[in-house]
C-alpha cells in the first residue's frame, strides 16, 4: 500500500504574551491507503490539536511552527485557506466529538449535507436532494426522507452523529479523521456508531485516523496505534503489538488501567502523578516524573523515537534492545 499522509517533524505551538507553549512536539506519522491509525492518549495530550493541524483548522494563537503534512505528496502547511477549503470535505473529512456544536440545530439535516456536496460539486437541486437522501440511508437511518426534512435539535445523539458521518462521507474523501466520535454517546449507541464507521471503512477502503482516549475503542478500530503523551508520540506499532507486547512504560500503564471483569474486587492500577503543564515541561523525558523505570539519563535528556515497525521513545527500552 502506498502512503497517503506523511507527517514529518511537526511542531505546533501556542503563542501568548508571556510564553510559547509546545502543544505538538516533533511528531512523525505515516498513514497508508486504506489503513486505520488509532491515536490514543489522555485528555490534553495533543490528539485533537494534531487533527486540527491536518485539517488546517488551527486557530490563533496556535500555529504550525515546523514540519510538513504531506497529503498526496502536497504539503498542506503551505496551502492557502482557499486551497485548503477545496480539500476539506472533498478529499479530507472529519467527524467531531459533539455533533450539536458542529451542526446548525435549526437547519434541515438534508440541507446541511447538500451544502457540503454543493461546495465541491455544482449539482442541480434534484441531484443534490437525491444524493443527500442516499447518504442518510447509507449511514443506517431507515426513514431517510423524514430525517432529510428534520432538524438536528429534534434528533437523538446517535442520529445526529450519523448525520455528521453522512456529511463527512458525502464527497467520498480519501482520508477520514474521527475525533472522539462516540464520546458523548451512551454505550449501546457508541457500539452502533463504531460498527458503522468500521463497515463504511471496509466498504470504501477509506484511510482513517481514529482519535480516542479509550484503549478499548482503539483496540476494536485500529490497524496501527500511536500513543501520545504531552504532545509527543511515545510508541507506535501494529495494534496487535501494542496490546500484546507494549514497550513504553506509559503504554503499559494505560493498558493496566483498563478494568478486567475477571479480577473481581481487585483494585484498578493507575499511573502516579499527572500530565505536565505545557509551561512547565520536564527537562528530560516528558514521562520521567511519573515513570517507575526511569534512570538518571531520563531526567536530563529527551529520548528519540526509535525502532522499525515498533517504535518507542524510551532510553531504558531502546538501550536494552540494542544489547539484545
Amino acid at each position: 500500500m502506498s502512503t497517503l499522509l506523511s507527517i514529518k517533524n511537526l511542531n505546533v505551538d501556542i503563542f501568548s504574551d508571556k510564553s510559547i507553549l509546545p502543544v505538538i512536539n516533533n511528531v512523525n506519522i505515516d498513514l497508508k491507503e486504506g489503513e486505520v491509525l488509532g491515536i490514543v492518549g489522555e485528555s490534553g495530550c495533543g490528539k485533537s490539536m494534531l487533527a486540527s493541524a491536518v485539517m488546517g483548522l488551527l486557530s490563533p494563537p496556535a500555529k504550525v511552527t515546523n514540519g510538513e503534512i504531506l497529503f498526496e505528496n502536497e504539503d498542506l502547511v503551505k496551502l492557502s485557506q482557499k486551497e485548503l477549503q477545496n480539500i476539506r470535505g472533498s478529499k479530507i473529512s472529519m467527524i467531531f466529538q459533539e455533533p450539536m456544536t458542529s451542526l446548525n440545530p435549526l437547519m434541515k439535516c438534508g440541507r446541511q449535507i447538500e451544502e457540503v456536496l454543493f461546495t465541491h460539486e455544482k449539482l442541480g437541486r434534484d441531484e443534490l436532494r437525491k444524493k443527500a437522501i442516499h447518504a442518510i440511508s447509507e449511514v443506517g437511518i431507515g426513514r431517510a426522507v423524514d430525517v432529510y426534512n428534520d432538524i438536528p435539535s429534534r434528533l437523538s445523539g446517535g442520529m445526529r452523529q450519523r448525520i455528521m458521518i453522512a456529511m463527512a462521507l458525502i464527497c467520498s474523501p480519501r482520508l477520514l479523521i474521527c475525533d472522539e466520535p462516540t464520546t458523548a454517546l451512551d454505550v449501546t449507541i457508541q457500539a452502533q456508531i463504531l460498527k458503522l464507521i468500521k463497515e463504511i471503512q471496509n466498504k470504501k477502503k477509506t484511510s482513517v485516523i481514529f482519535i480516542s482516549h479509550d484503549m478499548g475503542v482503539i483496540s476494536k478500530m485500529a490497524d496501527r496505534v500511536a500513543v501520545m503523551y504531552a504532545g509527543q508520540i511515545v510508541e507506535i506499532a501494529g495494534a496487535n503489538e501494542i496490546f500484546t507486547n507494549p514497550k513504553h512504560p506509559y503504554t503499559i500503564g494505560l493498558l493496566r488501567a483498563i478494568p478486567d471483569m475477571n479480577t473481581g474486587t481487585k483494585a484498578l492500577h493507575d499511573i502516579r502523578g499527572s500530565v505536565p503543564m505545557l509551561d512547565a515541561l520536564p527537562n528530560g523525558c516528558l514521562f520521567s516524573p511519573r515513570c517507575d523505570i526511569a534512570i538518571k539519563k531520563c531526567f536530563k535528556e529527551r529520548p528519540k523515537l526509535k525502532g522499525d515497525k515498533h517504535c518507542t521513545r524510551c532510553f531504558v527500552v531502546n538501550d536494552k534492545e540494542s544489547y539484545e
